[in-house]
């Protein structure tokens, strides 16, 4: 089951919604995770089964992105596990993004 989740950072006014792993009918081809475009330093949700061996991108389920996770609230998706909290913001460089689920995919 897929997530809709929203990030916002208690920072700046940066704000986006992305999609969080697959659904029951594409999940073994399609999973969508929150990322950091390296060269651009740009959030983009891309599809982690395509991308997870390519070096230009830094997903959120990787340490280098996640901060203290003070609430300890995690979103999983397989072996892939996001913080609600903390995380870094791609427009103040602060670790101030926190992730909220807005519903459940299927």
């Amino acid at each position: 089951m897929g997530q809709f989740i929203v990030a916002k950072c208690h920072n700046c006014s940066f704000k986006t919604e992305f999609n969080f792993g697959g659904n029951k009918n594409n999940f073994q081809i399609l999973c969508p995770v929150p990322s950091i475009q390296l060269k651009t330093l740009e959030f983009e949700n891309i599809n982690f089964i395509e991308h997870k061996d390519n070096l230009d991108y830094a997903f959120y389920s990787d340490k280098i992105l996640k901060g203290n996770n003070v609430s300890n609230n995690t979103f999983k998706n397989f072996n892939l596990i996001l913080n609600e909290s903390n995380n870094y913001c791609p427009n103040c460089k602060g670790f101030k993004l926190s992730f909220n689920l807005k519903y459940l995919t299927d």
